[in-house]
């Protein structure tokens, strides 16, 4: 925080200042400095000095950043204060006890006192209420205790432990409670002091609790006190914030060339005059474009081709280089802040060419539709495969596309229709043949047809029978002598597990041979096409019993 240099000076100085006679006095010690001065509020403290003003009392304010200054200031309090009709001492920051007395310390202190050095640092509690006690009846002394001490030195405790003399009030409790209590319960007109502190919370009384006596009667005529030398200085420096201009900062420099905002008032300065375009910034900021509005300006500089970067409503670099590159277009200074006039040329330009876009997008539209229609009627309407298909390559999203598309799909539909049946036609004529040559024909004329792999097998089959192997398994299989409903459940099970044994009537023909080949090669068999022991094993393991009920 800053401190100002000539604090000790003036705490010295308003020691030779005359008090007026009869009226309220106040003495308030330990707040931070500038709100101390008035000259700034923060809504995180309550300002108690500024509350006892306006309700008429002088006030009389010192921080707690220096011995010398919180004594002056109380040295100035008590000058002629038994004229006073009512006082009020508020005391907050950090107090010791100890030895039967109580001390509130200077703030940032690195070491703590003990009980013979606790002069040195602290303002005596006892000292305040010995001074107070000069107006019996009429007088309260609060103590906001705002931080503990963590290690208090040598004889001394954390807190105050204060006893108050006849006729004065003693009121503690925390910080902020105890600057509530002041700066509104207890300036309530018509209360007594009982009252006030009843209706606070945290805050504890002692001494002179009168339920007859009001603190601040009802009614009763009290001036409030002509604004002092902050409020002033405030005043100025807030109407110069608010004209924010040259003139403005250094009419408040020249009254106050050491005032407590100089430092800002002439830093407001530098900034002005070395900032660039202030004037069409400040005339900018006049119109209040809301982000709905700067929105609007950003899709009409993006219309224009001066891309802004995005239309999110916030004027960042590249927006201000597309202002600057219309303003350059046009004519007006560069600068990349806009004025009313510049807004209206730009919405009317953008108007003007968002038009012209659209006519040259329904041209293209136009011209596009009219070279669709053309090919098509070149490609005499799609009349066959090769014209339909030359078609969907140009325009796959043409005017006539879903035409092309459905009538290809039927054309494909039919020649697949003709593969399949010729493929059907042929098989049936391989297997009528059953010989090698005839499946091999298939195979020639069918590479990859539905029938091909069958034929492979076929081969194979045939091409092995008659071996000794072939034989063995053969026999492997007639010693099961399995019955038809045995034969039966093979196919189904084969047919289950998607090797197409055919029919499934009990009998063993080619297509069931060939199924069984594809299982016994799946299960790393000899594809014998007969069904032996191990192939009966494999089909056990795998669907359960063939020959029982099954589970």
């Amino acid at each position: 925080m800053k401190r100002l240099m000539m604090l000790p000076v003036l705490a010295g100085l308003a020691c030779t200042v005359a008090l007026p006679a009869a009226a309220d006095r106040a003495l308030v010690i330990g707040a931070p400095e500038a709100q101390r001065r008035g000259l700034l509020r923060t809504p995180e403290v309550t300002d108690t000095a500024e509350a006892l003003r306006r309700a008429g009392f002088e006030v009389i304010t010192a921080d707690a950043g220096s011995i010398a200054e919180m004594r002056a200031a109380l040295s100035t309090f008590m000058r002629d204060l038994a004229q006073e009709e009512r006082v009020l001492v508020h005391l907050s920051g950090s107090f010791v006890s100890g030895g039967g007395r109580s001390w509130l310390l200077v703030d940032g202190l690195e070491r703590m006192p003990d009980l013979a050095t606790a002069d040195d640092v602290g303002l005596s509690i006892e000292t305040v209420l010995q001074i107070a006690a000069r107006v019996p009846g009429r007088s309260v002394v609060a103590l906001g205790n705002a931080t503990a001490v963590a290690a208090p030195g040598d004889g001394l405790s954390a807190g105050p432990e204060a006893e108050p003399p006849q006729g004065v009030t003693l009121v503690q409790g925390g910080a902020e409670q105890v600057a509530d209590f002041v700066a509104n319960q207890l300036l309530q007109e018509g209360r007594t002091l009982p009252e006030a502190i009843a209706a606070s919370s945290g805050v504890a009384g002692a001494g002179f609790l009168s339920e007859a006596v009001e603190f601040l009667p009802l009614g009763a005529e009290r001036p409030p006190a002509p604004p002092n030398a902050a409020e002033v200085e405030r005043a100025l420096w807030q109407a110069a914030q608010a004209q924010d201009s040259v003139a403005a900062y250094e009419g408040y420099l020249q009254r106050y060339p050491q005032g407590f905002f100089a430092t800002e008032a002439r830093a407001a300065v530098e900034k002005i005059r070395n900032e660039p375009d202030r004037d069409a910034r400040l005339i900018e900021e006049a119109l209040e474009l809301d982000r709905a509005s700067r929105r609007v300006i950003q899709e009409n500089l993006a219309v224009l081709g001066h891309e802004p970067g995005g239309a999110d409503g916030v004027f960042g670099p590249a927006s201000r280089a597309a202002i600057s590159r219309f303003q350059t277009a046009n004519g007006f200074p560069s600068t990349s802040y806009l004025n009313e006039r510049q807004i209206g040329r730009l919405a009317f330009q953008a108007e003007r060419r968002q038009a012209e876009i659209e006519a040259e997008e329904r041209r293209a539209q136009l011209e596009r539709e009219k070279a669709d229609r053309e090919t098509w009627a070149a490609l005499n309407e799609g009349a066959d495969e090769a014209g339909l298909r030359t078609y969907l390559d140009r325009y796959p999203d043409g005017l006539f596309a879903p035409i092309a598309r459905e009538r290809l799909a039927r054309i494909e539909a039919e020649a697949q229709e003709v593969a399949a049946r010729q493929d059907r036609q042929d098989w049936a004529a391989a297997r009528k043949a059953g010989t090698v040559t005839a499946y091999r024909a298939y195979l020639e004329a069918h590479p990859d047809g539905a029938r091909a792999e069958t034929a492979r097998e076929r081969i194979e089959a045939l091409e092995g029978a008659g071996s000794e192997a072939d034989k063995a398994a053969q026999a492997a299989e007639a010693a099961l002598q399995m019955t038809p409903t045995s034969r039966m459940v093979i196919e189904r099970r084969l047919e289950q597990l998607g090797h197409d044994p055919g029919l499934v009537d009990g009998t063993f023909d080619d297509d069931t041979r060939a199924a069984i080949r594809r299982f016994q090669r799946s299960r790393g068999l000899q594809p014998t096409g007969y069904v032996g022991e191990e192939t009966v094993v494999a089909m056990l393991s795998d669907f359960g019993s063939l020959f029982g009920t099954g589970r």
